[in-house]
């Protein structure tokens, strides 16, 4: 056996420090390990090798990428290059954009934790009376939020004295004021955050972005284009019509990222004005708990569950799985045993089995703007997403019905919605901008057994924030229901322990 690190990332400083004393600068980019790789299945070379012929020959490389990763169409290539990005001064709405996309990592400014200044992005759809509008709507909510912090910061040191003794806690206790104070201000105020993705799912962010109907995301595609099609060209191709068409002479067909959503939502829009109001049977009730609905499950989640569990440490076929798991779900004790000796070496901080991952759950959930920014995370559930909708209500934080400051959100709530319903007559998105962490929207998720078990580790966690705990624990109030056995321990790391130790006494 040979493991050799064949590289990793550096800082762009360092990458230029050393372009500029080298004989071959134009070998400074990632195509060459991806070139490289590439090569393995049909050079019997050492990869050692091949990646040294890479490097001394960039232009055969990139021929080489180009034919393998577009020709050829093995895309995965790509994924062997890996872009780093500091993104700075967008907007949290564009940042819902960026972090739409799964496999691609991201680390964001947090709102809980940092004080927030008066400093948002001014959409460049906006002009004359509706940008005044929107300018006037943004100051208001700052004034508010800096008017929150302070009474809120009061409040929670009052209620817990006992943490300002330590430097360490009395931050805890000013992130809690900041964390509730944030729900007034707007999805215009500026982020920050660093943001890593492969070559290929680089690729599918740009032409996403380019698409998008917000110029700041637009102009965010472009700007990934330019910078990382500079230093991989070969890779960075699949997202501009005129050089790809002119490299393969075939056009590129961009209508699954330029027409699907609205030629879909026209069609929408015409079935909800022509059937909403048609006479029918109504659709019974859904299980509910919150803001939550579950919609659907496997047929037998419990059920589910044994028969993966078996299937994977057997080498029975699926039928006679099926039928075992059948009999021990009859035995009732028996199935439950199962599935507890199974989790029997579980641990608060590591995932559950793939095992759990063949039972599904699928919800509507009703969560703030804030509420969604730590949902968009998990994102290897199935998310579908409403615009936001002001008639669906406000979140208010406990905190501020308890500080007396209710009606001073209603107030900039009520006013923000006021000038959202201006603006979306001319910007139907762009007006989103002005809505706050506290206005709400409709979201479908759709998650396995295993998602949901992180879901509960992470999100009901006593340190976890007030909002999406609530979320979460509805969602698995509701999944605990209907898979009692699959979620036996699908807790919040503080009482993991805990119940991990009843369960087996």
């Amino acid at each position: 056996m040979r493991i050799i690190l064949a590289g990793y990332n550096l800082d762009i400083s360092l990458i230029e420090q050393a372009r500029t004393r080298a004989e071959n600068p134009d070998a400074f980019t990632p195509e060459t390990i991806a070139v490289a790789y590439a090569r393995i299945s049909r050079d019997p070379s050492p990869v050692t090798q091949l990646r040294e012929k890479s490097i001394n020959d960039i232009e055969a490389a990139r021929r080489s990428a180009r034919s393998i990763v577009f020709d050829m169409g093995h895309q995965s290539v790509a994924e062997h290059a890996v872009f780093n990005f500091d993104i700075l001064d967008i907007s949290r709405l564009c940042v819902e954009a960026l972090q739409w996309h799964r496999l691609c990592s991201y680390t964001e400014k947090s709102q809980r934790y940092q004080e927030l200044e008066e400093d948002f992005v001014e959409p460049a759809e906006l002009e004359g009376e509706d940008l005044t509008l929107f300018r006037e709507t943004l100051s208001e909510q700052f004034a508010v939020y800096r008017e929150a912090y302070g009474i809120l910061l009061d409040h929670f040191r009052q209620k817990h004295p006992d943490m300002l003794e330590s430097k360490r806690d009395s931050k805890v206790v000013e992130g809690y004021a900041k964390e509730d104070a944030r729900y007034v201000t707007g999805l215009a105020t500026k982020a920050q955050l660093g943001f890593t993705a492969s070559g290929r799912n680089l690729e599918y962010v740009i032409r996403s972005l380019r698409a998008n109907p917000l110029k700041e995301a637009r102009d965010l595609g472009e700007e990934f284009y330019r910078q990382a099609g500079a230093v991989a060209p070969s890779l960075i191709l699949l997202t501009d019509p005129v050089e790809y068409e002119k490299e393969f002479g075939r056009p590129l067909v961009e209508d699954y990222f330029t027409r699907t959503h609205s030629h879909t939502e026209t069609i929408i829009d015409e079935i909800v004005q022509g059937y909403r109001d048609i006479p029918g049977e109504s659709e019974p009730p859904f299980p509910s708990s919150g803001g939550v609905k579950l919609l659907e499950t496997s047929p037998d989640p419990d059920h589910t569950t044994l028969q993966a569990i078996i299937h994977a440490h057997s080498r029975e076929p699926v039928e006679s799985c099926a039928r075992m798991a059948r009999r021990l779900m009859e035995e009732g004790e028996r199935a439950k045993q199962v599935i507890r000796e199974f989790l029997r070496f579980s641990n608060p901080w590591e995932a559950a089995t793939r095992e759990f991952e063949l039972a599904h759950f699928t919800f509507e959930v009703v969560l703030s703007a804030a509420c969604f920014g730590q949902m968009k995370r998990h994102r290897m559930t199935t998310q579908l997403l409403q615009g936001y909708e002001p008639s669906l209500g406000y979140t208010y934080p406990p905190s501020v019905i308890e500080a007396g400051l209710k009606d001073s959100f209603e107030r900039i709530y009520d006013r923000t919605s006021e000038a959202f319903t201006r603006l979306k007559g001319n910007h139907p998105r762009a007006a989103e901008y002005v809505l706050t962490n506290g206005h709400r929207r409709r979201m479908i998720v759709r998650a396995d057994a295993r998602e949901l078990y992180h879901i509960s580790r992470l999100r009901e966690d006593a340190h976890a924030q007030w909002d999406i705990r609530e979320v979460a624990g509805d969602m698995l109030d509701l999944a605990r229901e209907t898979a009692p056995l699959t979620l036996m321990l699908a807790y919040g790391k503080d009482i993991f322990e805990e119940k991990k130790s009843d369960l087996f006494t």
